[in-house]
């Protein structure tokens, strides 16, 4: 850019038919160094009087830069002459003014005041007073440098806004086009051939509907996916939701058998509980039997030990009997041998012989009596012992059973707890499972809802053409990034504040 400015600036000079160095620019620069002040100092008290012009300084230090750096940019015009410096100068001036907003009437119209005092001092000022017609010909020629700046601001004014508007038509008239086709549904519509002013919109715009475009066709993807998705959630919950039912039906029939099972296994435990009180009374009860023939055969061993004391009783009694008889036999001996006298003694040894001979029969009879008895009760004492031992063996098993029944008895507790807390918990799953059930449901009518809301997706979305021919869909687009740019300031409504560096160059 800075040789075709470069260029442009020789091209105006040789129109202009100006040299790099005049030697009239030495008297411009004494007149400027001596005067330049006092015409700036009229020309910013005129700028504070006019508001579209002061609202560009915001205090009296921005005045004194700007009275400043125009001051020195004039001196070095002059005293530097129109060189390179000189250009890079006059391109900051313009942009700064393009970034601030004020617009060039405003700039030739500072020009033209300024100039009409530099000028007046030029021709008729100083030594120059005393000079008759002096003071008319410096009005004359400020008037004429006046009337041309107003009228080139005039053509200058009426060509930008000229141009601006055929610039402004021409954008429009393309982007009204673009945005049409895009209303249209058709995203492969750019922008061609903007002016170079607007090269940065046109770039802007047509990356901005690449992507689009991008993202319309990984939505256009994503949409088939989500389609595709659905219509397999859908199915999934379906089955799942069928089978969940299922589930729940036998749940609850598993939940009411166990109940039923719960409840037999607890009348169960009942049951036993019982039948382990009567196996402990019984238990008991054999016990007190086993004391009672141990106490039998205890008897039966006394009677046995009285029936031998008897006997020996009897035997005693026998001899006794034995040997009466033997004296009642001597003693009828005695008695016949004395004869008359002793007939009465005769007749009571008969007497008593009769008596032992019936003592001895009896005391066989009781013998024999107790003999049999001994015999009966040796045949009792040894069925008592071994009714002893029966018991004792009933009694070692009802203790065996009892400790059965107990642990049974325990155990079925245990299950009948068990089998409780079971039959909780499948009440519980069966209630969690009634709940899934209706959760499922939800999920399989929020699945049918997406897959209904992906078609609608789908067939807005197939609204829009992405791809100019045939062919598969291009790659989605990168996410759309922020893009920082630099404040643009302008005049008018769009006018805004300005900083003190603004006033760095004129």
């Amino acid at each position: 850019m800075g040789q075709d400015a470069k260029a442009q600036l020789g091209q105006r000079m040789s129109f202009y038919e100006l040299d790099i160095h005049k030697k009239e620019y030495a008297s411009i620069y004494k007149t400027l160094e001596s005067h330049a002040d006092a015409a700036l100092d009229l020309f910013y008290e005129k700028l504070n009087a006019t508001p579209e012009v002061s609202q560009f300084f915001s205090s009296d230090q921005m005045v004194d830069r700007a009275h400043q750096a125009q001051k020195n940019h004039w001196l070095r015009l002059f005293g530097e002459g129109l060189d390179q410096e000189y250009l890079d100068r006059a391109i900051n001036i313009g942009n700064t003014h393009a970034r601030i907003g004020l617009e060039p009437q405003w700039y030739i119209g500072g020009y033209a005041l300024i100039l009409e005092q530099v000028l007046e001092q030029m021709i008729a000022g100083g030594a120059r007073k005393a000079i008759p017609g002096q003071r008319k010909l410096a009005r004359t020629v400020s008037s004429l440098v006046k009337v041309a700046l107003l009228d080139m601001d005039l053509a200058l004014s009426t060509y930008f806004v000229k141009a601006e508007e055929n610039v402004r038509t021409t954008v429009v008239s393309k982007i009204g086009s673009a945005l049409e086709d895009i209303s249209n549904g058709d995203l492969t519509s750019r922008i061609d051939d903007l002016p170079e002013s607007y090269a940065k919109l046109q770039s802007d715009f047509n990356e901005a509907m690449e992507k689009l475009r991008g993202i319309i066709e990984a939505v256009t993807e994503g949409s088939r996916s989500i389609t595709a998705g659905s219509g397999e959630i859908r199915t999934a919950s379906d089955d799942l939701s069928r089978r969940t039912e299922q589930q729940a039906a036998r749940l609850e029939e598993s939940a009411g058998a166990m109940s039923r099972l719960s409840d037999a296994v607890s009348e169960t435990s009942q049951s036993i509980s019982g039948l382990n009180t009567s196996v402990n009374m019984t238990h008991k009860e054999a016990l007190q039997g086993g004391e009672v023939v141990r106490n039998a055969v205890k008897a039966m061993d006394d009677i046995q030990k009285s029936s031998d004391s008897i006997a020996q009783i009897i035997k005693i009694i026998d001899g006794i009997a034995f040997q009466t008889n033997l004296l009642a036999l001597n003693a009828g001996v005695e008695a016949a041998r004395v004869g008359e006298l002793g007939k009465g003694f005769a007749v009571v040894a008969n007497e008593v012989r009769a008596l032992a001979q019936r003592s001895s029969e009896a005391a066989e009879e009781i013998k024999h009596l107790i003999g049999e008895s001994l015999g009966q009760v040796e045949s009792g004492v040894r069925l008592v012992n071994d009714t002893g031992k029966v018991l004792d063996i009933i009694v070692n098993q009802m203790g065996e059973i009892s400790e059965v029944a107990t642990q049974i008895s325990e155990s079925t507790t245990v299950q009948s707890q068990d089998l409780q807390q079971i039959n909780h918990a499948v009440s519980d799953m069966d209630q969690v499972t009634q709940q899934n059930a209706a959760m499922v449901e939800e999920a399989t009518a929020a699945a049918r809802a997406m897959a209904a809301e992906a078609e609608r997706l789908s067939s807005m979305v197939a609204q829009f053409k992405v791809l100019a021919g045939q062919g598969a869909s291009a790659p989605a687009a990168q996410p759309l990034k922020a893009v920082k740019s630099a404040p643009v300031r302008t005049a008018g409504n769009l006018a805004i504040a300005t900083d003190e560096s603004d006033w760095d160059e004129f």
